[in-house]
């Protein structure tokens, strides 16, 4: 069983298509709930929360009705955070989810839109982000109509249309032109049942002057049994006509002169209904109805209203409200109305709506009352300053509400219209009104993309405002764009400067020396520190939570631009807490602090400590502060720098994952894609299956084509040529048939980028048994400097495979200073074990195997093969087991036991087999051969 969805855009509301979209896909929800079981609800609730974790609170606050579908999504799940700020790409993805989530091929979706010359861009966006959905896992039928001759050639729908083919998305393009002379004959003998033959003459004369527009036919033989030229004749038992008078009407070829040429010889009190209908579009609410009501000069509307159903230009749609049956019905009613008056009508009714009103909460009409006085602005010119200054207001409350529904396009529209409407000198004489109005439309001006626009008013508060306290948003909002737009340093050097006016001190550049003080006493201040007191700790003053929203900019930033002041930025943020409160800022201090204890330490003690101040601060986040907007961060920092020393890395991968998929959702793509790059990177390491995690990244990398992220493309592109050779050397997944997969030497940023290519380098010879190369490549990268000072999985890794492959190197070149590798690989590796046997278990029972085997103790490197094999089965780390079994076939096959090695190599080739690696399956092939 299915669902279908229907939606009519008009008009009159072309300025919010984006809103009447998103209400429908939350009309889904009521529709899911009264269609499917209990338990059907049951097991869909529970894949939302699985789908949307954290994160839950964007889909909440983007369709309301989600909380209808089961009792079991409590407050706690859908709790809206006012820190969420979506804009158009974050609404698309967040659909998107929701879409794989709630259809299938047993429970599908039809959306049907009609009259698409109505709908603007932003709309159908969405729709087509939907739509071409590279995962392919919804599954949505559409259906879209529009009027050919009311659409101009630039129009959005035309793109729609291009990105669906270019996107392979199956599409049929319908023209549905008039009926031609035999069908309307037949349609025209149908309905009057007599023989075609004998009323050929008069359907000749409707297709005349109908071009057999059905619509425009079904009026014209209204029109003719009204005026008494086609009649029933009781005596002739059938219907008869007068075909020279109807040859000879005048008529204008549009059924609009048909239908308001009846419409004008209605009562007065009917005009006026429709007249006033025609005004808000297709539909007219009960509660509109209600407040017009209340004015004298409408208090008949209702009345006049179900005249307009009698007479079947309307009906009543549920108990209330009333709807035109056609939209052309409405076109004719609006004609009613002079053209010269049509701006003054609809201010008139704004205005009686809006007196009406005053005192209560405009929620339900609100959109309805300022659309209506927008329409007529011509006619404020003449306002009094009073009057223009509650109109801004009242458009202020429309943006806001707009915006709280994540259309920020409209909301765009009603703030910049709200602050036309104030005097030219409006920082002077409406200093806080302006101040809150220009902060909200930079706000929806970002989220609408008009990056320039945002910096511009957002510059121009900065300019006007009387005190550092009334700059702080703006200057909090310009950073989080210039991030955005990698302007790093220049994000940087604004914090900096910001700060130092809050009486912050920040050195230029600390010495080692003194960042290891810095570290030593934060360590102090919180080492007695456990979850629950972060639980309960106090509140951090509002105005004293923004020092630390600039520090959490100036951190990120300094990770990657000025790694030597991050551990300074990180342990002042701490230390603020420490000492005022806590916020939802805190988190990520305390979580990049975890990352650089890591960093700085080796002892089991501090990582011990680390991973539980993170885990900690996780904690806190999501029962106390619930702030999705902090999710991507915190865990790109938690579970890409800390985690792994003692959390399982398959957990890692999807927590990173959800990371990625919680910044999309509120419009952080930048800290989403660094999600993407950790969790394709820590997925590889854990030995997820090759082909999916292929599939993975190429979602990855078409979704960084579209944000046009070409930092995020390099590493993806890297990543993909490693899995695509562990697969099958590239023989059947090589990118070079695809522009966007395909990177060249140019391309690569050294500062950003080239670390991460050694180390695919060195992974890539290492499992392709090229023992020199790897070793070469390996050096290289050691070379580098690590990140910020922090710990990464990536050196581990290195680590574990300089150990392995030196064994290699001293069958070709003996020498004391390749003997002393292995071991020191082993003593890194115990440590890292002694914090987490599931992640590096395995890795030092294979090393001291190797090494076992190097020094001839056959029985031992026997035992520590079985073990290193064990252990990766144990940890789930398929691709390790492979690479255990094979190197002790390889020992085997030393020792003279063919039958032994036989055994070890086919169960390598059946591990290599389930990981999805062909090259390594036909290495172990040729193996067995020479057995």
């Amino acid at each position: 069983e299915g669902y279908v969805l229907t939606h009519k855009f008009d008009q009159m509301s072309k300025e919010r298509p984006l809103l009447e979209v998103i209400s429908v896909f939350n009309d889904l929800c009521l529709l899911i709930k009264e269609k499917r079981s209990k338990e059907a609800l049951t097991a869909m609730v529970k894949d939302l929360i699985e789908v949307f974790g954290t994160d839950f609170s964007v889909l909440a606050q983007l369709l309301p009705n989600i909380e209808a579908i089961s009792p079991q999504l409590d407050q706690a799940n859908c709790q809206k955070d006012n820190g969420n700020q979506m804009n158009l790409r974050s609404v698309c993805f967040t659909l998107q989810r929701f879409m794989r989530v709630v259809s299938s091929s047993s429970h599908p979706v039809m959306l049907f839109l009609d009259d698409l010359q109505w709908c603007d861009k932003a709309a159908l966006t969405v729709i087509q982000g939907i739509l071409c959905d590279v995962t392919g896992s919804s599954c949505l039928f559409f259906v879209g109509s529009y009027r050919s001759n009311e659409v101009q050639s630039d129009h959005a729908l035309f793109s729609l249309i291009d990105s669906l083919r270019f996107s392979d998305v199956p599409t049929t393009k319908l023209s549905l032109e008039g009926l031609n002379p035999t069908d309307l004959n037949a349609m025209v003998s149908d309905a009057m049942c007599m023989f075609p033959r004998i009323c050929e003459p008069l359907s000749d004369i409707v297709f005349q002057k109908t071009k057999g527009n059905p619509f425009f036919v079904l009026e014209f033989l209204r029109s003719l049994v009204d005026g008494g030229l086609l009649e029933y004749s009781v005596r002739k038992r059938r219907w008869v006509w007068d075909e020279d008078c109807i040859s000879s009407m005048d008529i204008t070829g549009n059924v609009l002169c048909l239908l308001s040429s009846k419409m004008s010889g209605l009562f007065e009190n009917t005009q006026l209904a429709l007249k006033v209908a025609a005004c808000f579009g297709i539909k007219m609410k009960e509660s509109v109805i209600q407040y017009l009501s209340a004015n004298s000069e409408y208090s008949d509307i209702r009345s006049g209203l179900e005249d307009v159903v009698v007479e079947g230009f309307m009906i009543k749609v549920g108990k209330s409200d009333f709807k035109f049956v056609h939209d052309k019905v409405r076109e004719a009613a609006y004609s009613l109305i002079p053209n010269n008056e049509k701006k003054k009508y609809h201010y008139k009714l704004g205005m009686s709506l809006y007196s009406m009103s005053k005192g209560v909460d405009l929620d339900d009409i609100i959109f309805s009352i300022a659309d209506q006085i927008n329409h007529g602005m011509d006619e404020l010119s003449a306002s009094s300053a009073e009057l223009r200054l509650c109109l801004s207001e009242l458009n202020e409350s429309a943006g806001t509400k707009a915006a709280y529904c994540s259309d920020y396009v409209t909301a765009h529209s009603y703030f910049s219209l709200s602050l036309k409407l104030l005097p030219t000198d409006y920082w002077k004489s409406h200093y806080v009104q302006s101040l809150r109005l220009c902060f909200l439309l930079a706000k929806s001006a970002y989220a609408c993309g008009y990056v320039e626009k945002a910096q511009t008013i957002l510059q121009e508060i900065l300019g006007e405002c009387c005190c550092l306290e009334d700059k702080l948003p703006a200057y909090s909002l310009l950073v989080t764009i210039l991030n955005a737009r990698e302007e790093g340093v220049h994000a940087y050097t604004t914090c900096e400067e910001v700060l130092s006016q809050l009486g912050e001190t920040i050195p230029k550049l600390l010495e080692p020396k003194e960042t290891a003080n810095v570290i030593l006493s934060t360590s102090k201040l919180i080492q007695n520190t456990t979850d629950t007191d972060l639980l309960e700790m106090k509140e951090m003053d509002e105005n004293l939570s923004i020092y630390l929203k600039f520090y959490s900019v100036m951190a990120t930033v300094a990770f990657f631009a000025k790694p030597k002041m991050f551990p300074f930025l990180v342990c002042r943020m701490v230390e603020l807490t420490m000492k005022h409160g806590i916020c939802k800022y805190s988190v990520m201090g305390f979580v990049m602090y975890a990352a650089v204890l890591c960093g700085k330490s080796s002892t089991s003690k501090d990582i011990k400590f680390a991973s539980y101040i993170g885990k900690a601060a996780i904690t806190c986040l999501k029962k106390r502060f619930q702030a999705a907007v902090q999710v991507p961060k915190v865990y790109f920092s938690y579970y890409g720098y800390v985690a792994f020393h003692t959390e399982p890395l398959q957990l890692c991968a999807q927590m990173l994952r959800q990371g990625f998929d919680a910044g999309m959702s509120i419009g952080e793509s930048g800290t989403a894609f660094f999600n993407s790059i950790h969790h394709i990177k820590t997925a590889l390491i854990a030995g997820e299956n090759l082909p999916t995690l292929l599939d993975r990244a190429d979602y990855y990398l078409d979704l960084a084509d579209q944000y046009k992220n070409e930092l995020t493309k390099t590493y993806l592109c890297i990543f993909r040529e490693t899995i695509s050779t562990l697969i099958d050397k590239g023989e059947t997944t090589s990118s070079k048939n695809n522009p966007k997969y395909t990177i060249t030497e140019n391309s690569i940023k050294p500062a950003n980028s080239s670390e991460a290519k050694q180390f695919h380098r060195a992974f890539q010879a290492f499992w392709l048994g090229h023992s020199e190369r790897c070793h070469h490549f390996i050096g290289r990268m050691l070379e580098m400097n690590s990140v910020a000072g922090t710990s990464r999985l990536s050196d581990v890794v290195i680590t574990f495979l300089h150990g392995l492959n030196c064994f290699q190197m001293l069958k070709k070149q003996n020498t004391s200073k390749l003997r002393l590798i292995p071991q020191d690989a082993i003593n890194a590796l115990k440590t890292f074990n002694s914090n987490s046997q599931w992640n590096f278990r395995n890795k030092v029972h294979l090393l001291e195997a190797e090494l076992f085997s190097f020094r001839g103790k056959h029985e031992e490197a026997k035992a520590s093969y079985a073990a290193a094999i064990s252990s990766a089965q144990c940890s789930r780390f398929i691709h390790e087991q492979g690479l255990a079994c094979e190197l002790a076939g390889f020992h085997y096959k030393k020792m003279g036991d063919h039958e032994g090695a036989r055994g070890l190599f086919s169960q390598a080739r059946q591990c290599y087999s389930e990981w999805g690696s062909q090259t390594k399956m036909d290495s172990i092939a040729r193996e067995l051969e020479t057995l």
